[in-house]
This record gives structure tokens, sequence and C-alpha cells, in this order.
């Protein structure tokens, strides 16, 4: 398969509501945090890799929608009342797909997966078993600040069942051992900075995947 736009999105979170208004106005104001930033990183990364047709849509997260948990669970314990679920909480991870949607993609299937940091490999896999099904899958790794600072991250890329111009040859690698550890955290950054003859090899635990120029 093959590999389009990866595109590494950091963010501010003092920068995040003018950012999220600045690409999409209003059109967002009702969604969550974590779906807003799901679309900032997936927005991109269509405009980069250009064209139009069918795709599904699969990304994962670590922590989910961090911001939604703590303003309830915050607002709940402050009124001594016990935390329960939410289904607004709940349903975050899932919006960015039907946000796409609404805006003009066929989205033909989503997944939204919780992954340890080095269980990244299982988003090229899982894209590869889609693409016998549909064109184009959009794959991300998003999460929220955390309560230590720092930016919000929202990492996509384009996986093709069939070559394109600009696109990187994407397969797993047979020995995982001579490949650079890798986490959900930089990846896709790391392939969207790779320059060279050499194809570059990355690990998730025991499972590695190649990447390289196709011409």
């Amino acid at each position: 398969m093959y590999l389009l736009a990866p595109t590494a999105l950091r963010v501010a979170p003092e920068d995040f509501a003018a950012r999220v208004r600045a690409r999409f106005a209003s059109e967002l104001r009702r969604a969550g945090r974590f779906a807003q930033l799901c679309l900032l990183g997936a927005q991109a990364c269509l405009d980069a890799a250009g064209g139009d047709g069918p795709l599904a849509v699969l990304w994962a997260s670590e922590f989910g929608a961090l911001h939604a948990t703590r303003a309830a669970l915050g607002e709940d314990l402050a009124r001594g009342e016990a935390a329960m679920p939410y289904t607004f909480i709940a349903t975050q991870p899932h919006v960015a797909g039907a946000l796409l949607a609404q805006r003009s993609h066929t989205v033909t299937r989503t997944a939204c997966l919780y992954l340890p940091a080095d269980a990244w490999p299982s988003l090229p896999r899982l894209a590869q078993r889609w693409l016998a099904e549909c064109e184009r899958v959009l794959v991300g790794c998003v999460e929220e600040s955390g309560s230590g600072g720092g930016a919000h991250r929202s990492d996509w890329c384009l996986f093709r069942k069939r070559p394109t111009a600009g696109a990187l040859r994407c397969e797993r690698a047979l020995k995982a051992e001579s490949a650079a550890v890798a986490t959900a955290q930089d990846w896709i950054p790391r392939v969207a900075a790779w320059r060279g003859p050499s194809p570059l090899l990355l690990r998730g635990g025991k499972d590695a995947w190649s990447f390289a120029s196709d011409g």
C-alpha cells in the first residue's frame, strides 16, 4: 500500500480556539475539543493529499477526550455527586467521522482505537485490511494536551491502495530488530521528515513497518 501526505499538527492550548475558528468558522462550535482537534489534523491531511472519492477513517488515542472528562468529573465532584458515565464524552472520539462526512466526504467506515504509544503499528495493519474494500483510508493519532501543558497533537496520513505522485510505499518489515523504535507521538512526523534513498524502518513493540520512495 501507499502512504500520502503525512501531516503533523501541533497546537498550543492557548491558540487552539483561534485555530479552530480560523479553519472552520462557527461550523464546529458545538463539537467537543477532541473532535475539533481530530478535524483540524484530518482536514489538513486531506487538503495536502488532494483527490476525492470515498474514504475510511481510522484513528487512535491513548487518553481520548481529556478536556471533556476533566470538566465533567470536576463539576460532579465539586457538587459532591458520584461520577457517572457521560454519553457526550463517550461519543467524542467518533464525532470526527460524522463531521468529516458532513463536509462532503463520503465516509464508508470509521473506528477510533484506544492504544498505548507503542501499539501504533495496529493502524497501518488495519488500514491495509480495509483497503481490500476501499481505495483510501485516512489514519490519525490524536492526543489532547496533558495536565503538564504542551501542545495538542493531531497527526494524520492517507493510505491508498494504488500508487500516486508523491506517495511512499509502505509495507511490513520482516526484521523488526533492525528498525528504529517509534511511538504514536512521532511515527507520522518521522515519516513526514524522512528524506533519503534508504527505506525508513520504524518499530512499535514487535511490529515494524518500512516506508520507501516509490520511484
